[in-house]
């Protein structure tokens, strides 16, 4: 496990949404006609788009872009009203205000910004995801190696300055035992199996 980054719910500066409940509401008034932006499909924030209608009882209008700058670019210009994006995604757009977060998708604040409110805050319960990044090797490489491997890593994400550089984009490095992050991706598997099943997510 390298780090973990929370994904944020935003909306153009200028929006009439000011909160995760605004969305909701205009959401259930016309349903599958609220634009949402993400990466693409089947991207962790298309699966995590998924999960908040599933929770709120809504039905979005999902808008796959082809990657998260182009998705980031489109709500900042107010082409699309809302977006589920990376921290590093809109970050050029909230000094100049053309970007608002709503919510965080974690369960816990991000150290990014404590005052972004969690969608959990806001109401929209179940809902802890996480867009994390870590490093694998195949399956024959020797058990010597990955644990030599694993603790020079560890190593590296103790570091004040890669610490640093990973907060930059909004992301928490993340020490972690081999067998804690076996155990995270196969619980995160399962979930996301779950999700793109009761959602029907379908591949391009």
């Amino acid at each position: 496990m390298l780090s973990d980054t929370p994904l944020v719910l935003a909306t153009n500066g200028d929006s009439p949404y000011h909160s995760v409940a605004d969305a909701i509401l205009a959401a259930r008034s016309k349903p599958e006609t609220l634009g949402i932006a993400s990466p693409g499909t089947g991207t962790f924030n298309h699966i995590t788009i998924a999960q908040l209608e599933l929770a709120a009882g809504i039905k979005l209008l999902h808008v796959p872009y082809r990657g998260g700058a182009p998705a980031a670019t489109a709500v900042a210009a107010g082409d699309i009203p809302l977006g589920l994006l990376a921290i590093s995604s809109v970050v050029p757009f909230l000094e100049s205000k053309h970007i608002r977060v709503l919510a965080v998708t974690t369960s816990k604040r991000s150290r990014f910004n404590p005052e972004w409110r969690t969608l959990r805050d806001e109401g929209v319960p179940k809902i802890d995801a996480s867009n994390w990044v870590g490093m694998f090797a195949p399956k024959n490489v020797p058990k010597p190696i990955v644990e030599k491997l694993h603790d020079e890593i560890q190593k590296i994400l103790f570091m004040a300055d890669i610490r640093t550089l990973f907060a930059i984009g909004g992301a928490d490095t993340v020490p972690m035992s081999i067998a804690d992050f076996d155990a995270r991706v196969r619980a995160d598997t399962a979930r996301f199996k779950d999700i793109v099943k009761e959602a029907g997510i379908q591949a391009d």
